[in-house]
């Protein structure tokens, strides 16, 4: 604690940077003013939005650089700052301008070029919230729900369209990320203060990224070493006793290369038990990561190269157990997962100024990562070695109607896991694999104009154990008015399944465990379409999306904790398992300065457990979700609240335990409440927020806490919040 803290003190300035400011108003050629204008900085992320009556104000601005100034269905715009009166900008109709024009908000919208349904959150909409991490960046978000794994381990996994995020492809700028064993855990790897954008796209990916992608794809964009600010500084702080340190810093090297340093800090050392059961309500961590990553920027060539080193001590179970402490050797029921990772990744990509339809370009990714922990007496260790690398050429077929991505990738997984639960075969063989997996792709876009596109791809990858994987994917986009855009979409993706990290409900119970099969790949189709939406009314504009999707696994690892509550069998597939997704969406300006978003989500995930086919536990059926974003002129108040109602799930059969250990067969449903209020300046901004403010908690989240060594116990049973109500503050500190 001590060494945060004197880190904050010598890294936070005491001075306030000196700021030039651009204001003005945005016209069409008829002169009527255009709202929901966008005025860019180029090469930089900070920018602003026009007003009811077309005007403007943008901060920190240099006299050396340039304005982008953009409206769809007028011509973009590239102009000169002026400081010393008001600007009068004057936007052009396109020549094929719509009859109306779609005004979105800019904090978090869908991607209208994209063939797929594609939802882009921007850094504005991640400081709706504290945003500490990766997992905790979608509270403002409908697309991506956030559920909780156990009552031990504090890990928070991600859910889309009703299935568990293990089936998401999350990726850092193209690149494959959370994965393999850090796919549960790697989401608390990502600070938030790093992430630019997130785009979420729902079905099937691309076959470019790989074939990994069975429900969607999640790809985080982090801050870019020319565009960064030249230092950002972020402290965080919270009722449990969480405090965080981020420091993001430019390094501008020539005209050509620039570099950028990101910092993360935080831990967490209080032991909280608010509900009196002996345990910890969250475990005690500890966090160091550091990215620094170097980009050159030619004429023709470009190319970037990072490095990632990470370290993170995570220790819970029962109230004084600590870091260091043995598992075996204490009378105390303990968690620890200590995480060692260091990674290289990068770019090289190749223009062609002569032939701008024409480059190349190749991705790459090296990494290590070391695994060490367990819970109770039961030991882990894992350790896995990553190469991955993608080459990508892009062209075109006679006219830019057709265009085409074609390439080969190389993936190389070894993994090293043994898992000790005090039996004679406390490792299995089938934890211990490498998998060497070479793979060509090949996709087509057909764009005739900017109403239809039409992506088709497939991709043939040859896996060393499971053989030849044949991915075909397609997407279609038609905006058949201005104002209706349909997308449709059907895939096939694989993935090899690592049951030990990915299920946390293992490591925390008394359950006997049965591995009933040999290791297969989980294979599934995805289906969907969506309608986008986009209405004036009252002069406000009124966005509404729909959508379907529906995925069903011809292979898939379950873990069944319905056959006894004394089992839990992982065990290949046996019937049938399918998702079927419904979310209907919609957002709307209701007043001055106040935008509102809502969102219904009706999910049927229904997979063959104990030999019924039956809806998935710790999964609500329907959910709600309200949004609710007041903004005061400029920002220079801005206040957040988002309710999530969460239905009512079902939980696994546990009708053969003894009595005092019995559960209902569902749970009931809750409301979780979150808000935020920060305060604008002219350096950056304070914050002060609560999650879960209605103090909403699981009871009895353990069954039997007390002898957490004996045969009923299991903190696996884990459906909603431990900890309750927490109240955070921070403040975000800029130099551009």
């Amino acid at each position: 604690m001590k060494t945060l803290f004197t880190l904050l003190i010598l890294v936070t300035p005491f001075f306030v940077m000196g700021q030039n400011t651009v204001k003005g108003t945005v016209k069409s050629n008829s002169k009527e003013a255009l709202i929901g204008a966008t005025i860019q900085v180029a090469g930089k992320s900070n920018g602003a939005v026009t007003g009811t009556d077309g005007k403007f104000q943008l901060e920190n601005v240099s006299a050396d650089e340039l304005l982008i100034v953009s409206y769809i269905g007028y011509k973009t715009d590239t102009i000169s700052p002026a400081f010393d009166s008001e600007m009068k900008i004057i936007l052009y109709e396109r020549d094929e301008a719509m009859k109306e024009v779609l005004i979105r908000g800019r904090s978090e919208s869908v991607v209208d070029e994209a063939p797929f349904l594609s939802i882009l959150i921007t850094e504005a909409e991640l400081q709706k919230a504290a945003c500490c991490n990766l997992s905790e960046s979608f509270e403002t978000n409908a697309s991506v729900d956030v559920s909780y794994a156990d009552a031990v381990t504090g890990t928070k996994m991600l859910q889309m369209m009703g299935l568990d995020g293990r089936y998401v492809l999350i990726s850092r700028e193209g690149i494959p990320n959370i994965r393999g064993l850090n796919s549960r855990q790697g989401l608390t790897y990502v600070p938030g203060t790093w992430i630019q954008s997130i785009d979420v796209g729902k079905g099937a990916g691309t076959v470019i990224n790989g074939y990994e992608s069975m429900t969607g794809q999640i790809n985080v964009d982090l801050f870019k070493p020319e565009t960064m600010d030249k230092w950002y500084l972020n402290a965080y702080l919270n009722s449990f006793g969480r405090l965080e340190l981020n420091a993001n810093h430019q390094i501008p090297i020539s005209e050509k290369w620039s570099s950028g340093i990101l910092f993360h800090a935080s831990q967490i050392n209080s032991e909280i038990d608010r509900n009196d059961d002996g345990f910890m309500d969250l475990p005690k961590s500890r966090q160091i990561n550091l990215l620094n990553r170097y980009k050159y920027e030619g004429d023709r060539l470009m190319a970037q190269i990072g490095i990632n080193l990470f370290l993170a001590d995570n220790a819970g179970g029962q109230l004084g157990f600590g870091f260091k402490d043995n598992l075996t050797s204490s009378d105390q029921f303990g968690y620890e997962l200590d995480t060692r990772k260091a990674e290289v990744f990068g770019k090289i990509g190749m223009i062609y100024p002569n032939k701008p339809t024409q480059s190349w370009g190749l991705q790459y990714t090296l990494s290590y990562q070391d695994f060490e922990g367990g819970a109770g007496r039961r030991l882990y260790s894992g350790i896995e070695k990553t190469a991955y690398t993608n080459f990508i050429y892009q062209n075109i077929i006679g006219s830019s109607f057709h265009q085409y991505k074609a390439g080969a990738s190389f993936l190389y997984d070894d993994f090293e896991e043994s898992f000790d639960t005090n039996t004679p075969n406390g490792l299995d063989s089938t934890f211990l694999r490498t998998e060497k997996v070479p793979g060509i792709f090949f996709e087509y876009n057909f764009i005739p104009n900017e109403n239809i596109t039409i992506v088709a791809g497939a991709r043939t990858d040859f896996h060393n154990l499971f053989g030849t994987y044949f991915t075909p994917r397609i997407h279609a986009r038609w905006a058949f008015s201005p104002n209706l855009t349909l997308r449709a979409s059907v895939g096939k993706g694989y993935r090899t399944p690592n049951a030990l990290m990915e299920n946390s409900m293992i490591w925390v119970s008394s359950r006997e465990i049965l591995f009933n099969a040999a290791l297969q790949p989980e294979i599934s189709w995805n289906s969907g379409m969506s309608l986008a939406s986009n209405f004036t009314i009252a002069e406000k504009p009124l966005s509404i999306v729909a959508d379907y999707f529906y995925t069903n696994f011809q292979s898939q690892l379950v873990y069944d904790q319905d056959v006894s509550s004394e089992l839990l069998i992982i065990d290949n597939l046996q019937g049938k398992s399918f998702a079927k997704s419904f979310q209907l969406e919609a957002s709307y300006p209701v007043a001055r300065n106040l935008d509102m978003k809502a969102a219904y989500k009706n999910y049927q995930n229904l997979m063959t457990t104990n030999g019924i086919l039956q809806q998935v536990p710790y999964q609500s059926q329907d959910r709600f979700f309200l949004n609710m974003a007041y903004a005061t002129n400029f920002d220079k108040w801005k206040a957040d609240m988002t309710i999530n109602w969460n239905g009512a799930m079902r939980l696994p059969d546990t009708s053969d335990s003894p009595i005092d250990f019995r559960l209902p067969t569902e749970s009931p449903d809750f409301y979780l409440v979150n808000a935020q209020v920060s305060r604008g300046f002219r350096w950056g901004s304070i914050y002060i927020g609560g999650e879960n403010i209605l103090n909403f908690k699981q009871d009895n989240p353990i069954v039997d806490a007390s002898n957490p060594f004996g045969p009923n116990f299991d903190a696996s049973m884990t459906w909603g919040p431990i900890a309750g109500r927490v109240i955070y503050t921070g403040f975000r500190y800029k130099i551009n």
